[in-house]
């Protein structure tokens, strides 16, 4: 099978092929439902499945969908590990659990968010503790979520980013708007003041599966960041932690930390892989992003305010939402066979390297 076969074109297609690759492999899934429909009134789940020995002390977690949109990428990496029958002979003492479509509702409507508009990679934080606050998104915030959105509007958007990176750089419009922000629900990179559907059931899957393991490799597969078709490892553990040392070890030079300063990506808090850690506290835990770029920034920024405004003022079924569905779905899957013969294949190599590196701690 040719691998752009294991990607789909929407989520009831990637999760029926990912439910039926695992009943290939003989792999049980476990359906986590959500109580929402898609936007064709499928159900949504997140599914679950477990490979390898229940007992297993060293596990491989790979998560797909986490940003809704971007599970087209993931899923079809997940699929892919199983019907290319990357799955079979793991190293001794090694399981792999995946989790496919962390954000079904993002998944299914060509979101990045979910169905309360929240970036689920912002909402892992401890809620038991003052929320963090982002005055730099203020600035921005009328510009980034529009009341009214036309070409006019777009041109003049897209100038105004424009001249705000000029003065404060990207790292500073990083720091701004991408490192996500609590206090404008209806605007972009909101992380929410409680806890999300899928963070919760995150809290629930963590320890069903993981109870018994002293070493965790989690990669989460991302996109639309960084040069089209390139696979970068963004890592977040401190520089100088074990994780981080060991993350360069098993992944090379693909592996840049936004602590140190490495990644055009800025430091986040409350992202989904890094919640391992905290629901995992006696285990050692390598917590990864697999991130492929995909457009230009400021074109991926459009497409953001765009869908943001259709799902706040407009009409997500309207003939003009196919429009700004079809460029949301663009920035964050290039459907394109060169696009997938460059991602495809190096999410098959960071996978061995995460087993090969599991194996030798």
């Amino acid at each position: 099978m040719s691998h752009h076969a294991h990607f789909s074109a929407d989520y009831q297609t990637a999760r029926d092929k990912f439910r039926a690759a695992c009943a290939e492999a003989g792999v049980a899934v476990t359906n986590w439902l959500h109580s929402m429909r898609g936007m064709q009134g499928e159900a949504l789940a997140t599914d679950s499945a477990w490979i390898g020995p229940i007992d297993a002390s060293r596990v491989l977690v790979t998560c797909s969908g986490t940003h809704g949109v971007e599970g087209h990428y993931g899923s079809g990496c997940q699929v892919g590990f199983l019907c290319d029958g990357h799955h079979r002979n793991l190293p001794a003492d090694t399981a792999v659990l995946m989790i496919h479509a962390t954000n079904p509702y993002g998944f299914a409507w060509t979101r990045r968010v979910n169905e309360d508009n929240i970036d689920i990679n912002r909402n892992f934080i401890d809620f038991g503790k003052p929320v963090p606050e982002n005055g730099l998104y203020l600035e921005l915030a009328t510009l980034l979520a529009p009341e009214e959105w036309n070409a006019e509007i777009e041109n003049r958007t897209r100038e105004k980013l424009a001249a705000y990176v000029a003065r404060s750089g990207v790292s500073g419009f990083g720091k701004a708007v991408v490192a996500g922000q609590r206090t404008h629900p209806n605007g972009l990179f909101f992380g929410g003041t409680s806890p999300c559907w899928s963070n919760r059931t995150i809290g629930k899957i963590v320890p069903h599966y993981l109870e018994r393991a002293s070493h965790v490799c989690v990669l989460d597969f991302h996109t639309g960041l960084g040069p089209p078709g390139y696979s970068e490892m963004i890592c977040r553990h401190p520089p100088g932690s074990t994780s981080l040392t060991l993350a360069r070890r098993w992944f090379g030079d693909a592996v840049t930390s936004p602590a140190a300063g490495e990644s055009d990506s800025p430091v986040i808090e409350g992202n989904l892989r890094m919640a391992f850690v905290r629901l995992l506290p006696e285990a050692v835990v390598v917590a990864s992003a697999i991130e492929v770029g995909t457009l230009p920034a400021d074109e991926v920024n459009m497409a953001l305010i765009a869908d943001n405004w259709l799902h706040i003022h407009g009409d997500p079924r309207s003939e003009e939402a196919r429009a700004i569905k079809q460029r949301i779905r663009n920035a964050f899957y290039c459907d394109r066979d060169d696009w997938r013969d460059t991602c495809y294949p190096r999410a098959v190599e960071i996978q061995q390297q995460a087993l090969a590196g599991l194996a030798a701690v």
